[in-house]
């Protein structure tokens, strides 16, 4: 099951973007989840680079006696105008479990919206390289991509509110 989500957020594309690229939110974000943050980097230009120590807490019991108490997981965006006022980011999240590669591909889109708020949507598709146990393996990623993604939400309502 891929990855399509969306949410409506108080404010115009610009500032939802300027939260979503913000090192302080992306800090915030991170002690939301429980998941340390190892390196970050905001820019050149719109984009920012997110190295987590993520935590298995909560992935189903088949795959978390394989894969330890936390994950190292490298998280990129890289964010471009769409010529209609609103952004869109190309989402890149990827990890290694045992030596098997784990991705997240997909992309982020901020579009107006009539009232003045910003249509956020979040689609992608998550690789996992394990033959036998693929296709669990990719939805329980993408089930915890969900999750976290809710849970962001969350917290970008409450900064924009701040605003």
């Amino acid at each position: 099951m891929p990855i399509d989500t969306s949410a409506d957020l108080p404010a115009d594309p610009d500032a939802v973007l300027a939260v979503l690229s913000d090192e302080t939110f992306l800090r915030e974000r991170a002690a939301d989840l429980g998941t340390p943050v190892e390196f970050l980097q905001v820019g050149p230009g719109p984009s920012t680079e997110l190295r987590l120590l993520a935590s298995t807490d909560g992935i189903p019991p088949l795959f978390a006696r394989f894969v330890g108490d936390s994950v190292s997981v490298l998280e990129r965006q890289t964010w471009s105008a769409d010529g209609a006022g609103g952004h869109r980011a190309v989402l890149d999240v990827r990890a290694q479990v045992f030596g098997r590669s784990v991705r997240l591909r997909g992309e982020r889109r901020l579009v107006p919206v009539d009232d003045g708020g910003t249509r956020s949507t979040v689609t992608g598709v998550a690789e996992v390289d394990a033959p036998f146990i693929k296709q669990q393996a990719q939805g329980a990623v993408e089930e915890l991509v969900l999750s976290d993604l809710r849970r962001e939400e969350t917290l970008l309502r409450r900064r924009l509110a701040e605003r």
